[in-house]
């Protein structure tokens, strides 16, 4: 099969096209056939080697596959060939062919295509988990979510919308407008000293990091939950009497077919992007434009002429 390899961290040119063998398959494993792959600020910042780089090169890299399983483990039970599935799985989706364990495997509803699908299994179902499992909103609370109009932030205050919360979200004012359309959603330019103005908060969604930890403390009533995906400083914070705590997505399936029922009752709507070949150029290319601003919108590549 063919695939992309990385072979140094750091400049892009460290991305080259090779064929290789198929995957041998795990007992529980299912083959997929990929159609379409996601570019995600987690890739990015590994294959630039900000990530660590620890893991051992060369390595096919990649996070998200969406396309139709040609293979099954031996142990597998909740799929067939034929089944069209998304994942997201820790590197080796640069290729014609992904190995994915069933666990993580979930089945695409016939009325989310390729593209949503895909685009769908890191960011937005990080932020749909964070909201429905990490900070268990319940109807009537008061959240904010940090980096609200980001592929996280975004579905995580439709979710929030869902859930019947009051919805706060800090974005630069020219995603106002973006947020607005989600429902009664209040917009905070994150650029002031909301933290002033701002309290009694049940919850904080952290997606930035850094000094906005401290920031979403201030907020918080006394007990309240702060949950980051991008990093607390927990020595600043134990001055603050919250529940603060690091999580990450669990990438299983559970959150991700319940995101995709939400989808096809358009209950939850996100920003594509580019939709481009997966080539090596266009990898690159993607990759560079990821390291010098923050993309519109989800970037996908499908595996049409590859």
């Amino acid at each position: 099969m063919k695939a992309i390899q990385l072979d140094n961290y750091g400049p892009v040119t460290g991305l080259k096209e090779i064929d290789t063998e198929t995957p041998a398959l795990l007992k529980k494993q299912v083959l997929v056939k990929n159609h379409a792959v996601a570019i995600d600020p987690y890739d990015v910042k590994f294959i630039a080697g900000k990530m660590g780089t620890s893991e051992e090169l060369p390595l096919i890299p990649g996070s998200s596959v969406v396309g139709e399983v040609v293979a099954i483990g031996s142990d597998v039970t909740d799929f067939k060939v034929g089944d069209r599935v998304a994942a997201t799985r820790h590197q080796k989706t640069y290729a014609e062919l992904v190995p994915v364990g069933q666990s993580a495997a979930t089945k695409v509803p016939d009325d989310i295509d390729d593209i949503h699908a895909v685009a769908a299994v890191i960011g937005a179902a990080t932020g749909y988990q964070m909201i429905h499992r990490d900070l268990n909103i319940q109807p009537g609370q008061k959240v904010l979510v940090q980096g609200g109009a980001g592929a996280v932030g975004s579905v995580a205050v439709q979710a929030a919308l869902n859930i019947g919360a009051q919805v706060y979200a800090t974005a630069k004012p020219a995603d106002f407008d973006y947020l607005k359309s989600f429902g009664d959603v209040t917009p905070i330019d994150y650029h002031t000293a909301y933290e002033n103005e701002l309290s009694d908060f049940d919850a904080v969604l952290d997606t930035i990091g850094g000094a906005v930890s401290i920031q979403s403390a201030k907020i918080l009533k006394t007990g309240g939950i702060l949950r980051s995906i991008a990093g607390l400083d927990e020595k600043a914070l134990s001055a603050f009497d919250i529940d603060a705590a690091n999580t990450f997505s669990d990438g299983k399936r559970p959150n991700l077919e319940a995101l995709f029922a939400d989808m096809v009752a358009d209950k939850i709507t996100f920003r594509i992007g580019q939709v481009l070949p997966f080539t090596l150029a266009n990898l690159r290319d993607i990759h560079e434009q990821a390291r010098q601003h923050s993309l519109q919108g989800k970037a996908v590549l499908k595996f049409d002429t590859f």
